[in-house]
């Protein structure tokens, strides 16, 4: 008999620390049909997951599915509204359906919920038990996920992508999928979380390099030695949420005995501790970095200047301008930089290529990214700011998919510098980005990259050094900066 599996999804990285809200209108939305019809061929999890249910010849009931980049606290209108249309289109088909099959972040916290995600799976279970409805809920999540207990006792099975760049998101939900169908065979699991006392910067949890390499290899390890075990998740967490479940965790689903799954997550925990030093990296000053570029061998490849700080990709408006301002008072060339700024594009597309064009660029979102950068400059290119990824298993795709949408944009050149202005901020994930705009990355001699690691994929294989710099913004890896109150006496700092 085919399986109708209801496939929904919210998907929203919250950055509690920003003032300004995430609203309904910055939302991709699709509500039935439009969920299949969008996402298929896209590189998404969404997509990922329907291509599996094809092959399964299940029959996909569509509910709703929001996505927005990550930005500030989700408001009241939004959340809302995903509840009213999720719960509608639930209570329609609850008893007909032979599952739940969710691509969630998180990671999202809402006006009225810290825990969104855990709210949101308490309620549906609440649901389906008045129903006396006994079916598995199967949930993706991103490994920057902020996982609570409400989040693991409400779902059968949570699966989480495993490498940071997200290059694998779309693999992850085939593989949830999978453990999805093993479910209907086998649905006796119970499911573990243990929570560390470690809030992580984005900087310390690239999986390439310890800690996560590490504990991700162990996890790996027990997954292939112990066949009770379904799957053991390893969450760096979302460091700029002001919440109590914040943090770094482990979590696991297993067939077996769960005093021996828990057993396995206090192994896993050790060798976080014993690699903990790696998770808080020490930040280059810019003056530090200029100096040691005097010092290197002459190369063709770029150099990348990380600015975590604005890591876009982390919430931060992509407008900072710290770096960037104190970089053009040096007497390098051949920049290459993207601020996002929605004013001063509408003010070069009242203009037209090739004139000259004097503005104050980025700083306009808050006080926290520096100060508007005056800059004269030549118009090079205007557009409509969209393009397509040129990695479909870009960490981008995770997000927005292969089709992504910076807005109306504008290219200006100066002396120094290749300026990307942008409506929407959109994370330095794809090369695909600058080539859309006839800017060529490898002929830069320094690139301005707003990121943490989301980045490497893209930008490291064309790079000949890399380095990461302290500056303003409220990404930033000194936790210690930001105002926590809610996290208790968790460690966000090893000194």
């Amino acid at each position: 008999m085919t399986k109708k599996i209801f496939l929904s999804g919210i998907y929203h990285e919250t950055h509690t620390f920003l003032s300004q809200p995430t609203t309904l209108s910055d939302f991709i939305i699709n509500i039935g049909d439009d969920i299949i019809r969008e996402n298929t061929g896209n590189g998404s999890p969404t997509d990922g997951f329907i291509e599996f249910a094809s092959q399964k010849h299940w029959d996909i009931i569509s509910g709703i599915q929001m996505s927005a980049r990550p930005s500030g606290i989700v408001d009241e209108d939004a959340e809302n509204f995903f509840d009213m249309k999720f719960f509608e289109k639930l209570e329609q088909n609850c008893e007909n359906i032979d599952a739940i099959f969710l691509i969630l972040h998180g990671a999202m916290v809402s006006k009225n919920h810290d825990d969104f995600e855990g709210d949101f799976l308490e309620k549906i279970n609440h649901i389906l038990k008045q129903k006396n409805i006994t079916i598995p809920i199967v949930a993706v999540l991103d490994l920057h996920a902020n996982v609570s207990d409400k989040m693991i006792d409400n779902s059968t099975c949570v699966y989480a992508y495993r490498k940071n760049p997200h290059s694998d998101s779309r693999d992850a939900a085939i593989k949830a999928a999978l453990i999805l169908n093993d479910l209907f065979e086998n649905p006796n699991v119970n499911q573990v979380n243990y929570k560390t006392k470690y809030i992580l910067p984005p900087t310390g949890v690239g999986t390439a390099n310890d800690p996560m390499k590490s504990v991700l290899l162990e996890a790996k390890k027990i997954e292939k030695n112990d066949k009770d075990i379904i799957c053991i998740n390893v969450m760096a967490g979302y460091s700029y949420a002001d919440i109590a479940d914040c943090g770094f965790s482990l979590s696991c689903c297993t067939k077996g005995d769960v005093k021996i799954a828990n057993n396995y997550l206090v192994s896993l925990a050790k060798v976080l501790e014993a690699k903990i030093d790696f998770a808080y990296p020490k930040e280059n000053t810019l003056e530090e970095v200029l100096k040691k570029i005097k010092s290197l061998p002459v190369s063709d490849k770029p150099i990348l200047l990380i600015e975590p700080a604005d890591n876009i990709g982390g919430g931060t408006p992509g407008d900072a301008t710290d770096l960037l301002s104190r970089l053009l008072q040096s007497d390098q060339e051949g920049i290459v930089a993207i601020i996002n700024d929605p004013d001063s594009v509408q003010k070069c597309h009242q203009s037209k290529v090739g004139n000259e064009i004097e503005l104050n660029v980025g700083a306009k979102f808050d006080n926290f990214h520096g100060a508007p950068i005056k800059i004269k400059a030549i118009i090079q290119k205007l557009s409509d700011g969209k393009f397509t990824l040129k990695n479909k298993q870009s960490h981008l795709a995770s997000m927005m998919g292969m089709h992504i949408d910076m807005g109306l944009s504008a290219v200006l050149k100066t002396q120094q510098l290749t300026l990307l202005l942008t409506s929407i901020k959109t994370p330095p994930m794809d090369l695909g980005q600058l080539l859309s705009q006839d800017i060529n990355p490898e002929e830069a001699k320094l690139i301005v990259i707003k990121a943490a690691v989301s980045h490497k994929d893209a930008y490291d294989p064309i790079s000949s050094y890399s380095f990461y710099i302290d500056s303003q913004g409220l990404c930033t890896s000194n936790l210690k900066r930001l105002p926590f109150k809610k996290i208790g006496n968790k460690v966000i700092a090893l000194n």
